[in-house]
């Protein structure tokens, strides 16, 4: 099964740099590639949950404005 998101790891010094082309701002690093990308799953969720917030204020205001 392929993830639903590409990503990236590479060699960064003594630690390993992961990020998601998708999602600019997601990067994250790790002593080894697993913990790089479990912490790369961690941002890919806090950037998700940014997002949707962000899409909900912005709904949440239009129709309150709509019924003013």
């Amino acid at each position: 099964m392929n993830p639903p998101f590409s990503f990236e790891v590479e060699k960064d010094g003594k630690e390993f740099h992961a990020w998601c082309p998708e999602f600019p701002g997601c990067h994250t690093h790790g002593k080894t590639v697993h913990a790089a990308l479990e912490n790369l799953k961690d941002a890919i969720q806090l950037y998700l949950d940014t997002m949707m917030e962000e899409e909900i204020a912005k709904q949440t205001a239009r129709a309150l404005d709509e019924t003013a």
